[in-house]
């Protein structure tokens, strides 16, 4: 089990940083007054149009994973930018899931990151939706990086309550070195929480932006996720430092964060036989299975061979 009181102080100092990073961020669009650094203008949000995929093979909860991941990344003039992520996963223990997910932000490069993101990721028996607000803020070779708001999760089968409720996901990274970074975050989702530690380094010689990544993140209820993986950049300057990407290019993937960080609450059911007592309600759990429920002759669902009934 993971400790609640390390885990609740690790999100709440990153979230307080990245609304903090948000509000400093509102104060400065609103400002009439051009922003200059120490003398010189702004970097812009965005660079120019950028990308990153990624393929982290590993382990989900005792089943074996293969995951996959994108996003592109553009600017809107010097003070925005906007960026999609994909995702597609699969594991022998649950099967495909995919989604993906919209920022739309404002950044200095030297100082924070403050914007909206939405996002969404479909299993074979629940889909999981999020809207909030997503923060970074940026102290030497240190990143507080953040997203947080709303989340709905609503399940295939009618037998099983959806949920609706706060989310919060939250990294502290430090980069060792322009091109290594390590992160220490942790997760709220609908009552989920999750602790996962991380690390990536950027490799020059070989022939393209390539780095080597390694991830893992563990549930209080004992779900867990290991990868390693690769992870390539592409558009913009190829010179770049893994640290100049991160804070002048493409955010973090949401959809993957998301998709992480829910956890076994994707691929939840009922645990075991289940007696209904609102014909209505019961009718319809048990028809999804193919069966039959009848309250004068059977409180239970019978005819099924799958489900919570089986």
């Amino acid at each position: 089990m993971l400790n609640r009181n390390l885990l609740v102080a690790l999100l709440g100092t990153v979230s307080v940083f990245a609304w903090q990073a948000s509000a400093d961020a509102a104060d400065l669009i609103m400002s009439p007054a051009p922003i200059v650094e120490q003398g010189d203008a702004m970097l812009p949000a965005v660079s120019s149009v950028n990308g990153k995929w990624e393929i982290d093979p590993g382990l989900l909860t005792g089943g074996a994973l293969i995951r996959g991941a994108g996003s592109v990344t553009v600017p809107l003039g010097d003070r925005f930018g906007l960026q999609g992520d994909v995702l597609g996963s699969w594991s022998s223990a649950h099967g495909l899931v995919y989604g993906g997910a919209l920022h739309a932000f404002t950044r200095n490069p030297s100082i924070y990151l403050a914007g909206i993101t939405a996002g969404v990721v479909v299993a074979p028996g629940a889909t999981i939706g999020a809207l909030g607000a997503e923060g970074e803020l940026y102290l030497d070779r240190i990143s507080l990086e953040g997203w947080a708001g709303l989340a709905g999760l609503n399940y295939v089968d009618p037998a099983m309550l959806d949920k609706v409720g706060a989310f919060a996901i939250g990294d502290l990274a430090y980069y060792a070195t322009d091109d290594w970074r390590l992160t220490l975050g942790g997760s709220y989702v609908l009552g989920d929480l999750s602790l996962h530690t991380g690390t990536e380094y950027l490799f020059h010689d070989l022939g393209a932006p390539l780095s080597l990544t390694a991830d893992a993140r563990l549930h209080n209820g004992g779900g867990y996720t290991l990868t390693v993986g690769l992870k390539g950049y592409f558009g913009g300057d190829e010179s770049k430092s893994l640290i100049e990407r991160q804070r002048q290019d493409d955010p973090r993937n949401r959809a993957l964060d998301m998709f992480g960080a829910t956890g076994d609450q994707l691929y939840a059911t009922t645990p075991g036989p289940v007696t209904y007592t609102d014909p209505e309600a019961s009718a319809e759990a048990c028809a999804f299975f193919g069966g039959t429920w009848d309250p004068q002759q059977n409180p239970e669902c019978s005819g099924t061979t799958s489900g919570p009934w089986a």
